[in-house]
């Protein structure tokens, strides 16, 4: 552009094709900003994995080691200790479960229906082993010292 072209554009805004050339260098150095970052960050982790001091990796050997360290934990991934987890979650929450019916069964305050539903949910809530076959018919059963009411059915809100 020359001088007098430049003072002609001065109160003009420019076009949507000016724009895009404008913005396009400032968006590709964000773009490689934030690449940059990200393996760098990557390098990090991966230094820290293979127990690495080096501190000058390109970026293809990064994502290399990147990958393999993946590989390598998904190879060991074993699937027992998922299952064994599971497991202890699922306790945790029966045991959770029975404290709460404990609770409802000696506090007077609350009413004998929401505590009722309350464990309902709870049961219906139960998290199921990926191995488990489907719902066992235990969880519609009434629950002890609750009697199942009519108004069991519908959902509470607190509104």
């Amino acid at each position: 552009m020359t001088a007098s072209s430049t003072a002609h554009n001065v109160g003009r805004h420019p076009s949507a094709k000016e724009e895009r050339k404008m913005r396009k260098p400032l968006i590709e150095r964000k773009r490689r900003e934030r690449i940059n970052n990200c393996l760098d960050q990557l390098k990090d982790t991966v230094i820290g994995a293979f127990s690495l001091d080096q501190s000058k990796l390109e970026k293809a050997d990064i994502l290399e080691m990147t990958v393999k360290h993946l590989q390598n934990i998904q190879s060991s991934h074993d699937p027992t200790l998922g299952l064994e987890a599971q497991q202890k979650y699922s306790t945790g929450y029966i045991q959770c479960m029975h404290e709460v019916h404990n609770m409802a069964l000696t506090c007077e305050w609350m009413d004998r229906t929401l505590g009722s539903r309350l464990l309902k949910h709870l049961l219906k809530s139960l998290p199921k082993s990926k191995e488990e076959g489907p719902p066992s018919p235990r969880n519609d059963a009434p629950l002890p010292g609750f009697s199942p009411l009519r108004g069991d059915l519908e959902m509470w809100r607190p509104w």
